[in-house]
């Protein structure tokens, strides 16, 4: 019995010991990323200056905005600039976050990682951290700059702010996971950058401007609620603009119950598939531990 208690207390510490390992590699990766995302200028520049401008030159140029009643412009600028959010948050998604790692890839950086007691999930884990926090910082600018343009939010509901951050998430992990294949199937820089950043404007005007606008899509109207794209960039505009969802359509956005679950199955699928990527193709190690 006292034998068995030790062992018990054994494994327990060797768990704690092991969680604390994995938690403190995982800060330090995240802060590695973070700071080369965060001073790289032309990173910065096109995960914010460009989505921002984009956003800027639509309304001005683009946007027949006297052809809009007054009393409507406040919700269509708001449902334009989140739109303009998601791009930006594609292209870090995509780019920065592809990019920095298939130059670390092209720098054989992971030669001297495998050789390390590196856990390949840590090194994930921040990288996404890092990822996540840039897109999140090009969203809200474009979202900051909207409200100088007459743009008008309104929370839908106390969860909002919740379900929101919930597809954000679930959107930024998707685009990464993708990222990931990408850098690690051309392990060049120069191409992973070119073939990203095609993927994100392809993606974005292909469908819609990420399902916010389906006039401009041409493909089934139901995709729109269903691709890993579209669906968080529609929840996003229902949760934060006061319109009813039939405005998003066609088709009317599916139920919040519907929506949150369709996207915390991409997010799972997502991050599945990214922990088989980086343990067996960056790390060269097996799918499991």
């Amino acid at each position: 019995m006292a034998t068995d208690t030790a062992v018990r207390r054994s494994e327990g510490t060797a768990g704690t010991v092991a969680t604390g390992r994995w938690v403190a590699q995982a800060r330090s990766f995240f802060e590695r990323y973070a700071r080369e995302l965060f001073r790289n200028k032309t990173v910065l520049f096109w995960s914010i200056a460009f989505p921002v401008g984009f956003y800027l030159l639509t309304i001005t140029v683009f946007v027949p905005v006297e052809e809009i009643p007054a009393d409507e412009r406040p919700y269509i600028f708001a449902a334009t600039a989140i739109s303009y959010g998601t791009f930006g948050a594609i292209i870090v998604c995509l780019s920065s976050f592809g990019q920095q790692l298939a130059a670390d890839l092209e720098a054989d950086r992971y030669k001297q990682f495998r050789a390390l007691p590196i856990a390949p999930t840590a090194d994930m884990a921040g990288r996404m951290l890092a990822g996540i926090l840039l897109a999140a910082v090009s969203f809200l600018a474009v979202v900051v700059v909207s409200l100088g343009t007459g743009a008008s939010y309104t929370l839908r509901s106390f969860v909002s702010i919740p379900i929101a951050m919930l597809a954000f998430v679930g959107f930024a992990v998707v685009w990464m996971v993708l990222a990931m294949l990408v850098a690690s199937v051309l392990t060049d820089e120069r191409y992973a950058a070119l073939i990203t950043v095609a993927v994100a404007l392809l993606a974005y005007m292909l469908t819609g401007y990420n399902g916010t606008d389906p006039g401009s899509y041409t493909g089934p109207d139901i995709l729109l609620n269903y691709l890993p794209n579209t669906l968080p960039s529609r929840v996003l505009v229902y949760q934060f603009v006061d319109v009813p969802a039939s405005t998003l359509a066609p088709p009317t956005l599916a139920s919040t119950g519907w929506s949150v679950g369709t996207i915390i199955l991409y997010t799972a699928l997502s991050l599945a598939v990214g922990i088989a990527v980086v343990r067996t193709r960056i790390y060269k190690k097996g799918v499991v531990p």
